[in-house]
């Protein structure tokens, strides 16, 4: 088992502030927060993982419903670039501050870090 987020991170810091966290509210917007939903075994050779299927959720939060929507545009096509395939979307506005939650199901070969789309 290995943690995929400091890898997604990369990915999406140049779209905006990347978090683990979006508790307190005082994080600079525009930011991306993850989440790790899932990462479980699918194979395992010679007694350690070799394929692991992750489920990631991402939220954006910016000011404007506009801007959300627009780096959640660029967020999706980052990520779908290196094989993640989203399954499901959601805007939000039922909060002070707009938000596109983004989940994503993806394999992860624990050998060479290679994604699979699933």
């Amino acid at each position: 088992m290995k943690d995929y987020l400091p890898v997604i991170a990369e990915i999406l810091g140049d779209i905006a502030d990347v978090e683990l966290s979006y508790a307190d509210h005082s994080v600079p917007l525009p930011c991306i927060v993850l989440s790790e939903l899932g990462n479980a075994s699918a194979v395992i050779l010679s007694g350690r993982d070799r394929y692991s299927i992750i489920t990631l959720q991402t939220d954006i939060y910016a000011d404007t419903a506009e801007d959300v929507r627009s780096l959640a545009i660029r967020a999706n096509a980052a990520l779908a670039e290196k094989g993640l395939k989203r399954t499901f979307s959601q805007f939000l506005t039922d909060e002070p501050t707009p938000r596109m939650c983004m989940r994503y199901r993806f394999g992860v070969d624990e050998t060479t870090g290679r994604t699979v789309s699933l």
